[in-house]
């Protein structure tokens, strides 16, 4: 394993600090210790899960493999960077900042574009929160982006296996995202009709 730790960190959480690759930019690597790797170990079987599957790594990072070693263990993946190469902000900092209504409508259809593709291609998310998605606007589209938080999070994992239970899963969590977290922090911030 290269030494990761002297790369630099771009984001950490409660298990993992993430480090962005030195030599590629637009790679990186979640790494936890073994001992705290549950978050990592669950993502780890279900990116690898989605490949078997064939999904297409459009809306959430391309997941590139396994890195370890003695005490760590991490994932290498995409490092999702906007079109100048530099990190997108996630909802909670898109939606701080003054939007237009051409953004909002654009925004909303990110959104809903992303929820298409949990639904088409079964990708349960375990962790929906706004510092999980990042905001990527473009001359004439806004996309949302799932960056973590993927995987069934139950002893056994049906929704992964079973499309119509992974939908269903996927629709509960979703309506309980929008109406306790985006709709309220949207309203509180912007003064355009929500769809």
């Amino acid at each position: 394993m290269p030494d990761v730790r002297n790369w630099k960190i771009i984001g950490r959480g409660d298990e993992r600090i993430c480090y962005q690759h030195p030599d590629d930019p637009g790679r990186c690597i979640k790494l936890s210790r073994r001992e705290k790797a549950k978050q990592t170990r669950r993502e780890l079987r279900y990116f690898s899960g989605l490949r078997r599957r064939g999904v297409p790594f459009t809306l959430i990072p391309e997941f590139f493999g396994v890195v370890e070693d003695e005490g760590l263990i991490g994932i290498e993946q995409q490092l999702v960077l906007d079109d100048r190469g530099k990190l997108p902000p996630n909802v909670a900092e898109y939606l701080a900042k003054p939007l237009t209504p051409q953004q909002v409508s654009r925004f909303w259809a990110g959104l809903e574009a992303l929820q298409a593709y949990l639904l088409a291609y079964n990708v349960v998310p375990c962790d929906l929160v706004l510092s999980n998605l990042l905001v990527i606007e473009r001359a004439d589209t806004t996309t949302v982006i799932l960056i973590d938080g993927l995987g069934v999070s139950e002893l056994i994992p049906l929704p992964e296996y079973v499309p119509w239970l992974g939908r269903r899963k996927i629709r509960r969590k979703w309506a309980r995202f929008m109406e306790k977290t985006v709709k309220p922090r949207f309203t509180a911030t912007q003064e355009c009709q929500l769809p």
